[in-house]
């Protein structure tokens, strides 16, 4: 029995032995670190710049490769659509302008002639084109003040000092706890911590500027590939951007206009659509279809400004607004630049550029 006495203690002092003895201080300081979080990780950059980048994007993954083309702009890369000529004897090249409010490849009639033109010789462009700028709002109108006639004067001018009163800002004198100091202080003496200043705003480019500049870099896309033998096709409210593209380019460097549903007016952007037709000089073909209420009107006004100007070749076309196929478009489109806007192919040809 003493032997297993003394077998225990030696087993409970070597077993106390062993055990970790705890520094007060040690406990104390772990207690009030606080505890190290990870660093989060870096956010992930964005995969497109905007809305309008992420739909040209997503757009040109649907398309085959060889109808993809980037032209550089001011805010980065645009997507166009390039299809080249089917045909061993090329005539010219086609310029679309989209009208305002659309992408690409709607409506189905604009990206109808683009994939139908290029099966006879013609090839085709479009740029993407920004929306235009939301309009400003207006500014409100200041209420009119009611004249204050008779007795009331003095009663009016005694309540406008009073309320003029009421709206003076007053010091504030009251106490109150300052978490800074831990101590009660008076609310005039505690120091405002000044606001952090807000960033700058990025600067906004203006819609009318980036579509100019996208219309010049098509044009110089299809003088790279050796199209100078162009037809400028605008439908809606393009013919107003198109119109300032005439205009950048001296109404020269087109050998044929094609107006589609066309407005004579963008709101919040220049552009004269009539000095167009008079200044350029060169058959136009006018289709609309009366599906607005402003069709007769603006082709009436387009009309008119070509018989004062004399224009040899101009030619009015009245299309239902809605057929099938738009077979009768595309083909009355082709007959036009066939006859008016053919071209040829010139192998060698030393291509000279104005100043």
């Amino acid at each position: 029995m003493i032997r297993l006495s003394v077998v225990l203690w030696l087993f409970a002092a070597s077993v106390s032995a062993q055990a970790p003895v705890s520094d007060p201080a040690t406990e104390a300081a772990a207690e009030t670190e606080p505890a190290v979080e990870p660093a989060a990780p870096a956010p992930e950059p964005a995969p497109y710049r905007n809305r309008e980048h992420r739909d040209m994007s997503l757009l040109a993954q649907s398309l085959p490769d060889d109808q993809v083309l980037w032209v550089n702009g001011q805010e980065g890369e645009v997507l166009a659509l390039y299809i080249p000529a089917i045909s061993a004897e090329p005539v010219g090249a086609v310029l679309l302008v989209q009208d305002q409010d659309l992408h690409s490849q709607w409506p189905q009639r604009l990206d109808g002639l683009r994939r139908y033109l290029p099966e006879f010789g013609w090839s085709t462009l479009l740029v993407s084109l920004p929306l235009p700028d939301p309009l400003p709002i207006p500014a409100r109108p200041a209420e009119p003040v009611a004249p204050v006639t008779g007795g009331d004067s003095t009663e009016a001018e005694s309540g406008d000092a009073q309320d003029a009163g009421a709206d003076e800002a007053r010091p504030e004198t009251e106490e109150v706890f300052d978490d800074s100091a831990g101590d009660v202080a008076d609310v005039a003496d505690m120091q405002q911590e000044p606001a952090a200043p807000e960033p700058p705003p990025e600067p906004v480019i203006p819609a009318a500027r980036l579509a100019d500049e996208r219309l010049a870099q098509a044009v110089d896309a299809l003088h790279d590939r050796g199209q100078f033998n162009i037809v400028l096709l605008a439908e809606g409210a393009g013919a107003v951007r198109a119109a300032r593209l005439a205009e950048a380019m001296k109404y020269d460097g087109f050998r044929a206009l094609v107006l589609l549903d066309a407005r004579n007016r963008l709101a919040g952007e220049t552009g004269d659509v009539l000095a167009m037709m008079r200044e350029s000089n060169v058959p136009v073909l006018d289709v609309w279809a009366n599906a607005h209420q402003a069709d007769p009107i603006e082709s009436q006004a387009r009309n008119h400004s070509a018989r004062r100007a004399g224009l040899e070749i101009y030619q009015p076309l009245t299309l239902p607004a809605y057929e099938p196929g738009q077979q009768r478009l595309y083909k009355r489109v082709r007959g036009f630049m066939e006859k008016h806007a053919r071209g040829v192919k010139v192998d060698n040809a030393e291509v000279v550029r104005s100043p």
